[in-house]
């Protein structure tokens, strides 16, 4: 990885890690000697956020064989181009050494690793252009078969049982927390505090 990504990711953990002992000293005193005020704050907070919408627009379809078909010699003679192009590219134009060792300084990756993501890469796009250029043939002179392969193979999948789980409210966590109140504050603290302290005994070093 990346030195600049790595010293980025590290920094953010370490805020992250400061505000969330913090914030848990805080609302661990919060239980212990002010909870009227934490319901409060928890009454203002709280608020349902339902995925009906979302799911609405993911059931939505959205139908374009019409149009790829009205328009199937643009479209077929686009992929066909582009196929060929990537055929072109990767085939001949590609210098496989330079771009490895160029990888492998990059993102500091051993060569031999280096090498093997590019040919899979390499391999992978061929693959795809070579499939790109036969659908492109089919679009153009055969859409027929097309048409039968695009019926048997759009299938609809919905959502909506998937989503629906998220459309049931669960106070259980909440019910807990108000009947140990006591507890879950001490544990919040002493919990924040003890993240608080390794923190910062690992900045001054």
């Amino acid at each position: 990885m990346h030195p600049f990504i790595q010293s980025w990711l590290a920094q953010s953990a370490v805020i992250f890690l400061l505000l969330g002992s913090v914030a848990g000293m805080m609302v661990g005193a919060l239980l212990l000697f002010r909870r009227e005020r934490l319901r409060n704050i928890s009454a203002l907070l709280d608020r349902w956020i339902s995925t009906r919408r979302l799911d609405r627009a993911l059931e939505r379809r959205i139908t374009l064989d019409p149009w790829f078909y009205r328009h199937r010699q643009v479209t077929g003679t686009l992929i066909l181009i582009g196929s060929l192009f990537i055929l072109y590219f990767f085939g001949f134009e590609l210098e496989r050494a330079q771009t490895a060792a160029g990888l492998a300084k990059r993102f500091t990756y051993p060569l031999p690793l280096a090498e093997a993501l590019l040919d899979a890469m390499v391999f992978s796009a061929l693959l795809g252009a070579l499939c790109a250029i036969v659908a492109a043939l089919f679009i153009l002179f055969r859409p027929s078969i097309m048409r039968g392969f695009e019926a048997g193979a759009n299938q609809w999948l919905s959502l909506r049982k998937t989503l629906k789980p998220l459309e049931v409210p669960r106070e259980g966590l909440e019910v807990y927390v108000e009947r140990h109140a006591r507890q879950v504050g001490i544990f919040l603290m002493l919990g924040g505090l003890y993240t608080l302290v390794l923190l910062l005994i690992w900045l001054g070093r």
